[in-house]
């Protein structure tokens, strides 16, 4: 698969089954997050692979999160927020890191963490694996900072969640999404509306 083609295909896998990635893949996945644009070399995200029977103690740490949050919520709703810790075989949590830097601004590097996350779908699904990215309201709360031993300042960005895609479950197609709605040009006295070399402004951009 080129490049191209892996941006292009990748979709959001709606359920994932075993097995897990293996050690080789995992680690492409990790070396590519890694090769994310990074202003200054300041590497302001680390991962946490969370795997096996790890996934239910995290799993319980989302539950009380949301427990603490709000008393009232139903078992159900318990279960579902501890559940987004156990859908995949593997769930690979994204904390970006901001440091001290004069020159370096904190969106920029939050912008690099966002990268970075972008770089382990794509590296899962260039080697054939299914993967969802997804988040948290809870990624605030003390009980998550503390199960990923979070410091002040860092943000939980994402848990991805890391499988192969289920086969009878479908993604959603990609809708269509008009170019021109999102791209101008610069020049002159005001942007000018992009037109694109097929005349439709139509692409298969959207995300998901």
């Amino acid at each position: 698969m080129d490049a191209l083609e892996c941006l292009f295909t990748r979709r959001t896998a709606l359920a994932l089954v075993g097995p897990e990635p293996t050690a080789e893949q995992l680690d492409v996945i990790l070396r590519a997050a890694a090769a994310a644009p990074d202003h200054r070399h300041l590497h302001p995200w680390r991962f946490v692979i969370v795997r096996g029977e790890q996934r239910k103690r995290l799993g319980e740490a989302l539950r009380l999160a949301a427990a603490v949050r709000d008393p009232h919520l139903a078992p159900d709703v318990l279960e579902r927020a501890a559940a987004k810790a156990t859908r995949a075989p593997m769930v690979l949590a994204v904390i970006a890191s901001p440091r001290e830097s004069n020159t370096t601004p904190r969106w920029e590097q939050l912008a690099s963490a966002a990268a970075a996350t972008q770089n382990i779908c794509l590296a899962a699904h260039a080697q054939g694996l299914g993967v969802g990215w997804k988040s948290t309201h809870l990624g605030d709360s003390a009980e998550v900072q503390r199960a990923f031993a979070m410091s002040a300042g860092e943000e939980l960005l994402a848990l991805i969640e890391i499988g192969h895609a289920a086969p009878e479950i479908k993604p959603k197609p990609r809708t269509a999404l008009d170019l021109s709605a999102v791209v101008s040009e610069f020049g002159g006295d005001a942007l000018t509306p992009y037109s694109p070399p097929n005349g439709n402004g139509k692409s298969a951009g959207h995300t998901g």
